[in-house]
């Protein structure tokens, strides 16, 4: 027990000087990096992760939500074979607000947290073969358009 108390102290002495979400978000970040490396845990295997994209046989997030710098938590809302979305929970006062904030992860970045916007989904997919469908559908609808009939956002169905 002593030995383990020992490992722990050592890496905390890394997140010294920063703020406690911060280190949350990095922890939640290393969760998902430990999901797809391989055990035992060598440096090459984690470069190798962090540098490769994912197959579409993984989960983009295995755990379904994340935390915002913020401190608002955000839940995991829907997805497709390359793109999931998550929806912010709002606290205090803001959480009367009418509008939703989205975010997204694709297979090609899982480790960042991005807000659903026009530029930073183009930028997420640049190169890729998802690219050219997403620049149609948003040339026809608004990121955050929902279909009227099961209030899902359009985009998952790219």
């Amino acid at each position: 027990m002593k030995n383990e108390n020992y490992s722990l102290y050592t890496i905390m002495q890394h997140f010294e000087g920063m703020q406690k979400i911060e280190v949350f978000d990095l922890l939640h970040k290393m969760e998902i990096l430990l999901f797809y490396t391989s055990s035992p845990i060598t440096k090459d295997g984690i470069i190798q992760v962090i540098n490769s994209g994912l197959d579409g046989s993984r989960d983009v997030d295995p755990f379904q939500f994340t935390i915002l710098p913020n401190g608002n938590f955000c839940e995991f809302i829907g997805s497709n074979d390359w793109l999931h979305i998550y929806e912010e929970n709002k606290r205090g006062w803001m959480k009367w607000s009418p509008f939703s904030t989205y975010y997204f992860k694709t297979k090609y970045a899982p480790l960042e947290l991005l807000p659903l916007t026009k530029k930073n989904l183009l930028d997420n997919l640049k190169g890729t073969a998802e690219e050219a469908k997403v620049v149609r559908f948003l040339k026809q609808h608004r990121i955050s358009k929902k279909d009227p009939h099961t209030d899902t956002l359009l985009a998952l169905n790219l």
